[in-house]
C-alpha cells in the first residue's frame, strides 16, 4: 500500500486568486491555474495563470481572459498551453516563459457556443486535446490539433475519439463495450506512449493506446466505490514508485504536496473531490491513498530521485602550507580563468586589535598551480568574482569595522580599502559587519552580520554597483523580524531564522540564497531587491551546527571545490546521481556535506571524512543532465563550458568571445555562482561555511 510520507502547504492562490484547478510541471517549475469563478463560456472573468519554483516560489504571475481550464507545458517547445472557455467559445493562448509574454488568443476554425476545449496532452510531436459536452454518437471527445506544437494563424483539429466509441472494460473483461464519454475532461500521456482521458460525470478513466494511428485501441475502466459527492476530476499513471504529488483542492484555495513511497507504477492515481484514490487498471479496484480533501481537481507528479549521488574522485585541489604557509582556507570563488581561495591565518574580524593579522588571497589556476598571491590586512571571510566588473571583491572584517577591497585580476593590483558611510559605526563601538556577497542582475548584495534588535538588516544592496568608489552605501532588503513561507510544514508569515547571517550565493533562477550558522537554517530569497521578493526557508534536523556555504546544483554531475578548513587543504570531488531539487550544504557538525532535501528537511550526508568544511563551488560537467528553467539564463550564458571530471583545467571552461589571457592556465572567464539542489557522497573533508538572501540599509 502507498503510504504519505509528509504533508504540506504548497502555495495559496497569488494576490488573492481562487479556485485552483490545473497543474502543470516541467523544466523545474510547476505552474497552476486558478479559475477566479470566471465563466466558462467566455461571457465573462479572468483566471490567473502562476508560475511557482518547486519549492513553492511565486516566479511569475499571469492573468488570462476567461476560464483556463486547461494548462500544459510542452515538453518539445517549453510553450505553456492555456486552453481557454471549456464550454463554448473555446481559444488558445500560449504562453512563453522565456519573455513572459502572452500571445493574442488563437481561434478555432470550428467553432461553437455550447462545446469547448478542456485539456491538452503532447505525445511525440503531436497535440491532442479534449472536446466537451458531446451530446451524441458520433461527437468529437479527443481531437489532434492538425496545426502541431507550434500554431498561429486559426486552429485546425482532426477527430480521433468519439462519442459511441466502443472498448475493452477492465473490470469485467469485455470487448467492444460502449465507453462513457459524456463529459470529457483531463487529458494526460502515460508512460508508456498513450493518452488517458478522465470522463468527470461518468466517473470514467479511459486508456487510449497508438492514438492517432490505425492501430489505436481503447481499454476503460467506471469508478464506483467512492464517497457520496465525488466528482472525477485528474488521473495520473506514475513513473517512479516514491514521488510527490501536487493537488490543487479548490475547496481551500490551496495546493497541498503529498510526498508518497510504495506506489504502483503500473495503477492510476486519480483525483476525485475529497480523495485521491489508487486504481488498479488490470481489476478496477479501487483505494484510498490521500483523504480529508474538500475540492481536489488538478494534480502534478514529481518522481523521487531514485540514485543517491555518488563520489567518483577526490583529490588534494590546493594546501595552504604550499602558499607561504597559509592556513584556514575558507572561502573559495572562480572567476577570470582562475579559482580564488580566501586563507583566513587566524586574523581579528573585528579590527579592534592593534596586531589583529592578514589574510592570504591565492589566485590559482585550473590545475592548482599558484598564479598571484595577495595579502590583506584583517580576516577577509567574503571574497567573489563579479562577473559584470571581472573584479574580485574582497570583503574585510565581518564582525566589526568593515570595509573592502576590489582586486583586479588584469593587472593584479588591490583597491585602497573602502569603507561604508553611516549609519554604518567604526571604532570601539562597531559591532557589526558584512560577511559574504552575491552578485544577481548588474545588482550587488551584501549579508550583514550580528542583528540583536527586530529591524536590523540582514541582507542589503550596495548602492555604489559592480565597481564601487568613494563612501559605499547600502539599501535594505530584508530585515531581522521579516517572515516566510516554511518549506518543510508549508506555514507562511512565520518568522525567518536568521540571527546569524553568513554564506550568500546567487541561485541558476535568479533567487539568492543565505546561510544562518546558529539557526541551522537556509533562507531563499526570489526576487530579491524588488516589488516581488518574497523568502521561504527551511531548517536542518536538530542539533546540526557549522552551516557555512550551500549550493544548488544545475546539473546531476560535477565537480565540488571545497575548503577544508581543518585539514588546512582544498579538495575537489567529482560527483555523479546529484538531486538538482535538493540543496547541497557544507555541515560542520556533521564534517560532510550533506544533502538537503527542502520540502521535508531531510538531511543526508554525502561527501564525508571532511575535516571542518566551509567555502565552495561547484562546477557542472558538460553532457549531464542540466536544469532547463525557462526564465532564467542558460548554464552556457554563466559559466561557458563546464567540465571537471578529472580535473580543472581552464580549456574546460572557455567563455565564447573571451580574450585570451597570458597566465598558464589559459583563456576564458568562469562566473562564480551558486548552482544548486543536489545529493552527493564525497569523502575527506573538515569545516564547510554557506550561503544566504538579501535585506535594506545599516
Amino acid at each position: 500500500m502507498p503510504t504519505i510520507d509528509s504533508s504540506r502547504v504548497f502555495a495559496t492562490g497569488a494576490n488573492g486568486a481562487t479556485q485552483p484547478d490545473s497543474i502543470t510541471i516541467g523544466n523545474g517549475v510547476l505552474w497552476a491555474e486558478y479559475g477566479n469563478g470566471a465563466d466558462s463560456t467566455g461571457a465573462g472573468g479572468s483566471s490567473t495563470i502562476v508560475e511557482y519554483s518547486l519549492s513553492g516560489q511565486v516566479e511569475h504571475s499571469y492573468s488570462i481572459a476567461g476560464s483556463v481550464d486547461g494548462l500544459k507545458i510542452d515538453p518539445k517547445t517549453g510553450m505553456v498551453f492555456a486552453l481557454q472557455n471549456q464550454d463554448g467559445n473555446s481559444t488558445l493562448s500560449l504562453i512563453n516563459p522565456k519573455t513572459g509574454k502572452v500571445s493574442s488568443p488563437l481561434s478555432y476554425g470550428v467553432t461553437s457556443a455550447t462545446h469547448g476545449y478542456d485539456d491538452v496532452a503532447f505525445l511525440n510531436g503531436s497535440v491532442y486535446l479534449s472536446y466537451t459536452n458531446p451530446t451524441g454518437s458520433g461527437d468529437p471527445v479527443v481531437q489532434k490539433l492538425t496545426n502541431g506544437d507550434q500554431p498561429i494563424g486559426t486552429l485546425v483539429t482532426s477527430n480521433i475519439l468519439a462519442d459511441g466509441a466502443t472498448g475493452t472494460n477492465i473490470a469485467t473483461g469485455q470487448t467492444n463495450q460502449p465507453i462513457p464519454l459524456s463529459d470529457p475532461d483531463s487529458l494526460k500521456t502515460t508512460p508508456n506512449g498513450g493518452l488517458v482521458l478522465t470522463s468527470g460525470a461518468d466517473y470514467t478513466i479511459v486508456l487510449i493506446s497508438d492514438p492517432g494511428t490505425a492501430a489505436q485501441s481503447e481499454r476503460f475502466v467506471q469508478l464506483t466505490n467512492l464517497p457520496t459527492g465525488s466528482a472525477l476530476d485528474d488521473v495520473i499513471i506514475p513513473t517512479s514508485s516514491t514521488g510527490t504529488f501536487y493537488v490543487s483542492n479548490a475547496g481551500t484555495d490551496q495546493i497541498e504536496a503529498y510526498k508518497v513511497s510504495g506506489l504502483n507504477k503500473s495503477d492510476a492515481y486519480a483525483s476525485v473531490g475529497t480523495e485521491i484514490v489508487q486504481v488498479d487498471l488490470q481489476t478496477g479496484a479501487e483505494t484510498p491513498v490521500i483523504t480529508g480533501l474538500s475540492a481536489s481537481h488538478g494534480m502534478g507528479f514529481v518522481p523521487a530521485s531514485v540514485n543517491m549521488p555518488v563520489v567518483q574522485s577526490t583529490s588534494i585541489f590546493a594546501i595552504g602550507a604550499e602558499a607561504g604557509g597559509a592556513t584556514q582556507p575558507d572561502s573559495v570563488t572562480m572567476g577570470d580563468g582562475s579559482v580564488w581561495i580566501e586563507y583566513g591565518n587566524g586574523a581579528d574580524s573585528t579590527g579592534k586589535l592593534p596586531n589583529g593579522g592578514s589574510s592570504t588571497i591565492v589566485q590559482y589556476d585550473m590545475q592548482g598551480q599558484i598564479e598571484h598571491t595577495y595579502s590583506l590586512p584583517g580576516t577577509i571571510d567574503g571574497l567573489k568574482y563579479d562577473p559584470v566588473s571581472k573584479l574580485v571583491f574582497a570583503l574585510k572584517n565581518q564582525d566589526a569595522n568593515s570595509q573592502l577591497y576590489l582586486i583586479n585580476p588584469a593587472t593584479n593590483q588591490v583597491s585602497g580599502p573602502l569603507s561604508y558611510g553611516s549609519p554604518y559605526v567604526y571604532g570601539a563601538n562597531s559591532a557589526r559587519g558584512y560577511d559574504d556577497v552575491a552578485f544577481d542582475h548588474g545588482k550587488v548584495f551584501l549579508s550583514a552580520t550580528n542583528p540583536t534588535t527586530l529591524g536590523d538588516p540582514i541582507i542589503q544592496i550596495l548602492d555604489n554597483g559592480n565597481d564601487p568608489s568613494g563612501t559605499l552605501q547600502t539599501t535594505t532588503i530584508l530585515r531581522l523580524g521579516d517572515t516566510g513561507t516554511n518549506l518543510t510544514t508549508g506555514q507562511v508569515n512565520q518568522p525567518l531564522p536568521v540571527a546569524d547571517p553568513d554564506s550568500l550565493k546567487t541561485l541558476a533562477n535568479d533567487s539568492l540564497i543565505l546561510t544562518s550558522d546558529h539557526d541551522a537554517s537556509l533562507t531563499i530569497i526570489a526576487h530579491p531587491g524588488t516589488a516581488q521578493q518574497t523568502e521561504s526557508f527551511v531548517t536542518l534536523p536538530a542539533g546540526s551546527s557549522g552551516l557555512d556555504d550551500a549550493i544548488v546544483p544545475t546539473s546531476t554531475s560535477g565537480t565540488f571545490v571545497i575548503s577544508n578548513l581543518g585539514a588546512n587543504d582544498v579538495l575537489k570531488v567529482n560527483v555523479t546521481g546529484l538531486n538538482t531539487n535538493d540543496i547541497y550544504v557544507a555541515v560542520g557538525s556533521d564534517n560532510a556535506i550533506d544533502q538537503l532535501d527542502p520540502t521535508t528537511g531531510a538531511l543526508t550526508p554525502v561527501i564525508t571524512g571532511l575535516n571542518s568544511p566551509h567555502g565552495m563551488t561547484f562546477i557542472p560537467s558538460a553532457g549531464s543532465s542540466l536544469i532547463s528553467q525557462a526564465t532564467t539564463p542558460s548554464l552556457s550564458d554563466i559559466l561557458g563550458k563546464a567540465s571537471g571530471a578529472s580535473g580543472l583545467s581552464a580549456a574546460d571552461f572557455p567563455v565564447p568571445g573571451a580574450a585570451s589571457g597570458s597566465s598558464s592556465s589559459g583563456s576564458g572567464t568562469i562566473a562564480d555562482q551558486s548552482f544548486g539542489g543536489p545529493m552527493a557522497m564525497v569523502h575527506h573533508l573538515t569545516t564547510a561555511h554557506g550561503v544566504m538572501p538579501p535585506t535594506q540599509h545599516v
